[in-house]
């Protein structure tokens, strides 16, 4: 006779039977293993959501409270702010789930939900349906981003890459639309969708598509540069704000892949599928945010050049010259040379530039104008920092300082 093993013995449950007329009570036997891992399961998705809850919150408010008032009503922000609210509010309706009777013990091991309340379906269909509008408010954020960047490439590669992100976009966002209608349709019916499996698969599939394909578009630029200037990024206290723009939308965006992936197999007290729009959700205004805190730095430190007309002009001028003979001459520093918010001081010259370059700038008792290179210009449009019309007139207000 075997011993007795106290933690795999069975709780018996007394259920009424449905298929009698009379009641009859039909006992339901539970292993405690059962329970026990349902409860840790239980217990990592809650705090999976309740982190992604705190963490949407806080780059919410971020956001918010940083971004200034100019450029809020940008696109890009928009977009990026309304990602961030139906986060929040679908992550909520995902945590009710697990305070609702669907998830009360006799519930979940009786199968029996004759007493949930009719709100308790309400409430996660609700939270069906936030998660696919989050999947559309996601792909429109990196379709936005996407455009801005490839908007000043050759036409016949701008609507290449335009129409295979609209395509990808599409086939992810209807899939996924079909895929909540029957999942809803199962909430209802307390019936899981098994004979959809393949529109399951098929949905998991074209979503990570998706994500992969905005994460080597948003890549490929950066790589574009390192394999042609056959050198290194920058240290950071060189780095631009359009330089911290571009590796951070293209570095961070590695992370929804991963938990695009991971989706694929299902891990015990872990689930990544509601991590992966979350994640790009947070993950796209970071980029911005550090971006336009240098930004602010840089213009804060240009704004006294108003003081110093004609030497500052000199100045720009001579470093316009020593940048085109380093243009002409191949540099091989990336991202580096053609930076937007290069300043030149007295100091940084003679130390970083050519003897010639140091004397003809130490006469100046302030950083140059910046200098807009057509690279930079183009890499300036991936966050929207300076739109169409403004473009045009910050290059024709460089380019008249050059020839006065």
């Amino acid at each position: 006779m075997e011993p007795f093993d106290p933690y795999s013995q069975n709780i018996t449950l007394l259920v009424p039977s449905p298929s009698t007329s009379t009641p009859v009570l039909v006992p339901v036997p539970v292993p405690i293993p059962l329970i026990d891992s349902f409860n840790d399961e239980t217990v990592s998705i809650t705090i999976n959501y309740g982190t992604q809850l705190g963490a949407s919150i806080t780059m919410l408010l971020v956001v918010l409270f940083t971004t200034p008032s100019s450029k809020m009503l940008r696109a890009s922000n928009v977009l990026h702010i309304s990602a961030l609210v139906v986060c929040v509010v679908r992550t909520v309706f995902l945590v009710l789930y697990f305070l609702s009777p669907f998830s009360h013990f006799y519930q979940v091991w009786s199968g029996d939900y004759s007493q949930v309340p009719a709100w308790n379906y309400r409430t996660s269909i609700a939270g069906t349906v936030f998660s696919s509008l989050l999947t559309v408010v996601t792909d429109a954020a990196l379709m936005n981003q996407a455009w801005t960047m490839v908007s000043l490439w050759p036409s016949r590669t701008k609507y290449l890459l335009c129409f295979l992100s609209m395509l990808v976009t599409l086939l992810a966002v209807s899939f996924r639309l079909a895929f909540t209608i029957i999942q809803c349709k199962g909430i209802y019916d307390l019936v899981a969708p098994t004979r959809f499996a393949w529109l399951i698969h098929t949905t998991l599939i074209f979503h990570i598509c998706s994500i992969c394909w905005f994460c080597a578009l948003f890549n490929s630029k950066l790589i574009i540069h390192l394999v042609t200037n056959r050198g290194v990024l920058p240290s950071r206290r060189a780095m631009s704000p359009m330089e911290v723009l571009i590796m951070a939308n293209g570095i961070l965006m590695i992370v929804p892949v991963i938990f695009a992936i991971l989706e694929w197999h299902h891990f015990i007290n872990f689930e990544s599928g509601s991590l992966t729009p979350t994640s790009v959700a947070i993950a796209l205004p970071l980029g911005s945010l550090a971006a336009q805190r240098l930004a602010q730095a840089n213009q804060s430190a240009s704004s006294d050049l108003s003081s110093y007309p004609s030497s500052s002009a000199g100045a720009a001028a001579a470093y316009h010259r020593h940048y085109k003979n380093a243009r002409d001459s191949g540099s091989r520093t990336p991202l580096k040379a053609a930076s937007l918010f290069s300043t030149t001081t007295n100091s940084s010259t003679a130390a970083g530039r050519p003897h010639a370059l140091a004397a003809e700038a130490s006469a100046t008792p302030s950083p140059a104008r910046d200098v807009i290179d057509p690279i930079d210009l183009e890499l300036r449009q991936i966050d929207g920092y300076l739109q169409p019309k403004e473009m045009r007139a910050k290059a024709e207000s460089s380019e008249s300082q050059f020839h006065k």
